[in-house]
C-alpha cells in the first residue's frame, strides 16, 4: 500500500472512533437526563402523596376538634362548689342519755346485771328482822348483791331525819343508782308514819295533781325517788270509784303531779287488781271488758301523762291469756298486751313473789325465771331472794335466758336512773 493510502485508512479510522465516543457521549447523557426524570417524577410523587396524608390528617383532626366542641357545648355547665367542712352535729338529750346508759350496762359484770332486776326489802337483803339505819350489814350486802330497788314501809320510818339519813346512806353504799321506793298515794307508808302536808280528798283532777304535787315532793326531799302508786282500781272499794273518766283524769293528774317532783310513779295493778295475797285469784273478765275498762286507765297514764312504771298483778286473766298463769308471769298479758296493745315501753314489775298466788305454783328459782321470759323487767320482792337471785343467775349462765335479754331490761330501768343526771355526768 502507497503512503497516501495508508494515510488516507487513518483518517477513516479516526474519524469512525470520533463518531463512536460521540455516540456514546450521546448515550450518557441521555442515560442521565433519564435517570434524573425518573428521580424527578419519584420525588414529587412522594410530595405529592404526603401532602395529600397531611392533608387528610389535618381534615380529620379538623373534624375531630369540631365534633368535640359541639360535644362540649351540648352538655350542661356544672358548676362544682368547693366542699365545706360540716359542723359536728351537737348530741340530743336522748342521745346523751342512751351513751350514759349503755356505757354504764357494758361495764357491768353479769353478777350485777342479774342481780340490778331485784326491788327487795332492806330486811329481805340484810336478814334483819326490822331495818331502821343502814350500816356495815347494808354495805356487805350491796356489795355482795347489787339489787336494782329497795322498797320501804311503814316499819321502816321512824321520823323524817332518820329515814332521810337512812335512804342517803344506803345510796351511798350502792355501787350504781338505786330506787329507793315506798307505797305512798296520799294515806301510805310516809303518811301512816310521819304525814304529808297539803293532801286533801282525792275527788277531782286539780285536788289529784296538788296531792300528787305535796306527795312527790316531801318523798323527794327525804331521798325517796320512786313511789309505788296510783291504784288504777275501777271498783267500789277503790280509792277513786267506778266512773272510768273519772278515774282517768285523777290517777294521770297524780303521777303527773309526782314525776314533776322529781319522783318516778308506778301503776298498781295491770290489767286489774285482785286479791292474791294468799291463793290464786282468777279475774274471769273478758278482754273486751277489759279493754273498755281497766285498758282505758293505763293507757291514759301511759299517753298523757308517761308515767315511769307499771306493776303487774298476780291474778289469772284466763279469757285473755288462755290459761291460769298469773299476769306477772304471763307472756300474753305482758308482751302482747301492755307492751303491744298498749304500747308501753318503760319499766315492768312483777306484783309481789312473796304472795300465796305465786309461792304455792312456784319456786323462787321458777318465778324469778319465768317473770323475765315473759318480759317483766324487775321482779318485786321475792319469797326467797338468795334462792331467786340464783336462780336467774343460773339460767343466764345457762344460755336459758340471754344476756341481751337482760340488758333490755337493764336499758329500760337505767333510762329511768339516769334521765334527770345526764347533764350532771356528762357536764
Amino acid at each position: 500500500m502507497s503512503r497516501i493510502d495508508e494515510q488516507d485508512f487513518d483518517e477513516k479510522r479516526l474519524a469512525r472512533r470520533q463518531r463512536r465516543k460521540r455516540s456514546q457521549l450521546i448515550a450518557y447523557i441521555c442515560l442521565a437526563v433519564f435517570v434524573l426524570v425518573i428521580f424527578g417524577a419519584g420525588a414529587f410523587g412522594i410530595i405529592s402523596v404526603k401532602k395529600v396524608f397531611d392533608g387528610h390528617k389535618v381534615e380529620k383532626q379538623a373534624e375531630e376538634e369540631q365534633k368535640a366542641a359541639e360535644e362540649a357545648s351540648a352538655q350542661s355547665v356544672v358548676i362544682e362548689t368547693p366542699e365545706t367542712e360540716q359542723e359536728p352535729q351537737e348530741m340530743t338529750q336522748e342521745d346523751l342519755l342512751d351513751e350514759v346508759v349503755n356505757g354504764c350496762i357494758s361495764e357491768m359484770p353479769i353478777e350485777d346485771k342479774v342481780a340490778a332486776l331485784f326491788i327487795v326489802t332492806p330486811e329481805q337483803l340484810t336478814g334483819v328482822d326490822t331495818a331502821i339505819k343502814a350500816g356495815s350489814g347494808t354495805q356487805d350486802a350491796l356489795s355482795t348483791y347489787a339489787v336494782g330497788g329497795i322498797v320501804y314501809s311503814k316499819k321502816n320510818i321512824k321520823s323524817a331525819e332518820q329515814i332521810s339519813e337512812m335512804l342517803s346512806t344506803t345510796a351511798s353504799m350502792s355501787k350504781y343508782p338505786l330506787f329507793t321506793m315506798t307505797n305512798e298515794n296520799g294515806n301510805g307508808a310516809i303518811t301512816s308514819a310521819i304525814g304529808i302536808e297539803d293532801v286533801s280528798d282525792i275527788d277531782s283532777s286539780d285536788a289529784a295533781y296538788n296531792a300528787g304535787s305535796a306527795i312527790g315532793a316531801a318523798m323527794f326531799g327525804y331521798g325517796f325517788n320512786f313511789d309505788l302508786a296510783p291504784y288504777m282500781d275501777i271498783t267500789e272499794s277503790g280509792d277513786y270509784g267506778t266512773d272510768i273518766a273519772a278515774v282517768q283524769d285523777i290517777t294521770a293528774s297524780l303521777v303527773n303531779g309526782i314525776q314533776e317532783s322529781g319522783v318516778s310513779a308506778c301503776a298498781v295493778a295491770f290489767p286489774a287488781s285482785a286479791d292474791t295475797s294468799k291463793q290464786m285469784a282468777v279475774v274471769d273478765k273478758s278482754k273486751e271488758e277489759l279493754v273498755t275498762g281497766e285498758y282505758t286507765v293505763f293507757k291514759n297514764a301511759i299517753d298523757n301523762a308517761n308515767i315511769s312504771a307499771i306493776q303487774m298483778s298476780n291474778a289469772s286473766f284466763p279469757q285473755v291469756a288462755g290459761d291460769n298463769t298469773p299476769a306477772s308471769l304471763s307472756k300474753v298479758i305482758i308482751d302482747d298486751e301492755l307492751r303491744g296493745a298498749l304500747g308501753f315501753e318503760g319499766i315492768v314489775i312483777t306484783g309481789a313473789m312473796n304472795e300465796g298466788a305465786i309461792t304455792e305454783y312456784y319456786t323462787p328459782e321458777q318465778s324469778s325465771v319465768e317473770a323475765i321470759k315473759a318480759g317483766a323487767d324487775m321482779i318485786y320482792c321475792p319469797e326467797d331472794f338468795t334462792a331467786a337471785y340464783e336462780g336467774l343467775l343460773s339460767a343466764v349462765n345457762s344460755g336459758e335466758i340471754s344476756e341481751d335479754r337482760i340488758n333490755e331490761s337493764l336499758i329500760r330501768i337505767y333510762r329511768i336512773k339516769y334521765a334527770d343526771r345526764v347533764d350532771e355526768i356528762v357536764g
